[in-house]
């Protein structure tokens, strides 16, 4: 049986994808489930699974080419197999060869001829010089072509052709490196000029003493690795208290569509996951329905899957809130651009010791920088400031995060 490859469409909004790799070439064998070629769409590049098992017999789309989606790119097939476009054509009643005929014998026509009325002086130097004087306009008596008119032409010849002075060119100091931006990096480009254009950020932040934070994952971290293969981070911590905190203050939760802000029925958190040709947020669904472990499992599949570019639309669409997490690469304290249509995003930093004062005493203590960037039509400072004190409450009494919702 015949197997078609087509360009699958994997939402409502895409009508094209790239091709940017075959897994496979043509002759190899391919399993039903096994990857088959990589896409590209302006959200994400991921693998394309084979829907049957065969041989892929023929490649219709190269690399880099860009294809409507439903289209064929491909067959697996058997050997042996016919493949569509190998099909034999329909019987069809032989054209018969038409005689020849006779040719007339061709005449030349006279050409029409022009007669132009120039002064001799003035044919001379249009001779001299290569000039149709049917392109020059007469000045004299009755649109007779005069010296001055040829001459006249010839000037505006040599101005309209005269080059213009060259601008000088800053000599680069190294050879400079053109590359190409992909669909995801595009899409990536509008969103983000879109939301820095169209809402009005405001951005506000707090330290977090993680000190008893990192003793509970400390004391966590085997057993739930044990039971469930997954070893819980302070990222899932962190999605943990902001699906608790949006519980109690929806308006962050919300959307602007213009005339009415919309509060979502929906806890659906975003986690940005930096990807070697751009950025991805799979979304974990129903956060604040999750305990701290589901939360935990959930996350890391849906990275994994990020990464693995194995994520399926709907797993990253959908958001309600994101949480940024740049700790792990030493940075201290960012602010980061809204995932629209949300209405806020967190940025966290890294956790690191630092002297603070606890009961009047100086400790070192394990501090984080959370940084909210908000969104100004939906939410003023104060109420964003008490969903951020909030947030760093349950993760200062992080035992708060075990408990049932």
């Amino acid at each position: 049986m015949v197997v078609e490859v087509i360009m699958p469409k994997l939402g409502q909004t895409m009508e094209k994808g790239k091709i940017v790799k075959w897994l496979k070439k043509e002759g190899e064998r391919v399993e039903k489930g096994e990857p088959l070629l990589e896409i590209e769409t302006d959200k994400t590049t991921l693998e394309v699974e084979a829907r049957g098992s065969g041989i892929l017999r023929k490649i219709l789309a190269r690399e880099g080419e860009v294809v409507p989606v439903t289209k064929t790119i491909g067959y697996i097939a058997e050997e042996g197999e016919p493949l569509p476009e190998e099909a034999a054509p329909e019987a069809t009643a032989p054209t018969p060869t038409p005689t020849p005929k006779a040719e007339a014998p061709s005449v030349e026509k006279p050409k029409a001829t022009v007669r132009i009325k120039a002064s001799p002086l003035a044919k001379k130097i249009a001779k001299e010089k290569g000039v149709d004087l049917t392109q020059v306009t007469g000045t004299g008596p009755g649109g007779r072509i005069t010296k001055e008119d040829v001459l006249r032409y010839l000037a505006s010849k040599a101005a309209a052709v005269a080059p213009a002075p060259p601008m000088p060119v800053a000599k680069p100091a190294e050879e400079v490196h053109v590359i190409p931006m992909t669909s995801m990096r595009k899409a990536i480009a509008r969103k983000m000029v879109y939301s820095k254009t169209n809402i009005p950020h405001f951005y506000i932040s707090t330290e977090v003493d993680m000190t008893e934070a990192v003793k509970m994952r400390q004391s966590l971290i085997s057993t739930i690795e044990a039971k469930t293969g997954v070893r819980l981070s302070f990222t899932h911590m962190l999605v943990k208290a902001a699906a608790m905190a949006l519980k109690e203050f929806p308006q962050i939760n919300a959307v602007y569509d213009g005339e009415n802000i919309k509060l979502l029925g929906d806890i659906n958190i975003g986690i940005a996951v930096g990807l070697e040709d751009g950025l991805i947020v799979p979304v974990l669904k129903n956060a604040d329905k999750m305990s701290l472990i589901q939360i935990a499992s959930e996350a890391s599949r849906l990275i994994a899957s990020a990464r693995e570019k194995r994520l399926r639309e709907d797993e990253f669409v959908g958001g309600t809130f994101t949480i940024s997490n740049l700790g792990a690469f030493d940075v201290d304290s960012f602010i980061a651009i809204i995932n629209p249509p949300e209405t806020a995003i967190l940025a966290v930093g890294r956790i690191k010791e630092k002297p603070a004062v606890v009961d009047n005493k100086i400790e070192i203590r394990k501090m984080m920088t959370l940084t909210l960037s908000a969104d100004h039509r939906v939410v003023d400072g104060v109420l964003a400031a008490k969903f951020l004190q909030r947030v760093k409450a349950l993760l200062e009494a992080p035992y708060n995060l075990l408990l049932p919702q």
